[in-house]
């Protein structure tokens, strides 16, 4: 969308950067847009990967925050990159107060603080198309003196829980019959028991819960599991962090169903505003014949909707059973590169928008 080009003015706001993950962040959270609530300092915190982490703080004269854009060095050598950090992509976004003008967003961008904090080249990404924050950069990066490369990484699919909630009863009167049949059959190799860990319920066993089903899940399988998100430590760590913080540890949640008490089947999701992000869903193979990730998610967006949840968030991959269950396409997931030097931006443009 074109906008009216803007001479940024950095006296407009005062930059500083402050070391490590800012508890500004947590302050321009609350004032943010409602989905991004969650991008609170223990987030970045959390998915930062060591300590090298910083924050920029755009105040204006009478001391109210406008923005913080935390950053942290990718990289080696010469080929160090400065990025948004996160907990999981693609939601590597930064708050920016919802009251925040162009102008101000534009003067944070072209201030010396900033400028030489983000270096001559920074990431903002992966994100999604309709991020707030991401969508202001990219149209006012120009202004600062940026150059922005996009490219496109996957289709996000969403559940619109309002819309098919307002058509009727969903699911459908066939779907529930079959999901209830599901359970009928899951249930002949032990009792299903269903519970939900949020808020001061994380613990070290819930966690310890989770990286079992991942265990023996096809995803676990894999070599080295690298697309776990409980059962390497590392990868634990990050939620073992999050959930530290009060408020985040009731937006993150997870579901889980066991079978004659063995853990069968987990959902794990943050909640934000209107939104609910599913982070990872799996289940245990033992059990794969009875479709117990199925009934677990049916469960999971019938209790959502009746929450007031309007939207379900369900990232990329795997299209197949997500469009079954009611899922659509909805935002590009993006990756922006963005650069000082328009002649830096022309070399590196080719390579960057062909993902190399």
């Amino acid at each position: 969308m074109l906008h009216a080009r803007i001479q940024p003015d950095p006296a407009l706001v005062r930059v500083d950067e402050e070391q490590g993950a800012s508890s500004s962040l947590t302050g321009v959270a609350g004032a943010a847009a409602p989905v991004h609530s969650f991008l609170r300092a223990a987030w970045f915190r959390a998915g930062a990967g060591g300590p090298r982490l910083s924050t920029l703080v755009a105040r204006r004269a009478d001391g109210a925050l406008i923005g913080a854009l935390p950053l942290a060095p990718r990289g080696k050598g010469l080929l160090r990159v400065n990025e948004v950090p996160g907990s999981y992509w693609p939601y590597r976004s930064f708050p920016v107060a919802r009251d925040a003008s162009d102008a101000e967003l534009a003067a944070l961008l072209a201030s010396p603080a900033a400028r030489k904090a983000l270096g001559p080249v920074w990431r903002l990404g992966p994100i999604l198309a309709d991020d707030p924050t991401g969508a202001r950069v990219a149209a006012l990066a120009g202004d600062a003196g940026w150059t922005v490369l996009k490219r496109r990484l996957a289709t996000s699919y969403v559940i619109d829980l309002k819309r098919l909630t307002a058509d009727g009863p969903w699911p459908s009167t066939k779907t529930l019959r079959k999901n209830r049949w599901c359970e009928r059959r899951l249930a002949e190799q032990g009792e299903l028991e269903f519970r939900t860990v949020t808020g001061p319920a994380w613990n070290d066993g819930a966690f310890s819960i989770l990286a079992a089903i991942e265990a023996e899940s096809w995803v676990g399988a894999k070599a080295d599991a690298p697309d776990t998100k409980f059962l390497r430590p590392e990868s634990r760590r990050v939620w073992e962090w999050a959930v530290k913080d009060p408020v985040l540890a009731a937006k993150l949640s997870c579901s889980l169903l066991h079978v004659g008490g063995v853990p069968a089947a987990f959902t794990f999701s943050l909640e934000s505003g209107a939104t609910r992000y599913y982070i990872a869903n799996s289940y245990s193979e033992r059990f794969a014949g009875s479709s117990p990730g199925r009934i677990l998610l049916y469960r999971d967006f019938q209790q959502a909707a009746a929450a007031g949840t309007e939207k379900i968030g369900w990232g990329a991959g795997d299209p197949g059973y997500k469009s079954e269950m009611g899922a659509e396409p909805g935002p590009e997931i993006l990756d922006y590169l963005i650069v000082r030097s328009g002649v830096l931006a022309a070399l590196a443009r080719p390579f960057w928008e062909r993902g190399r």
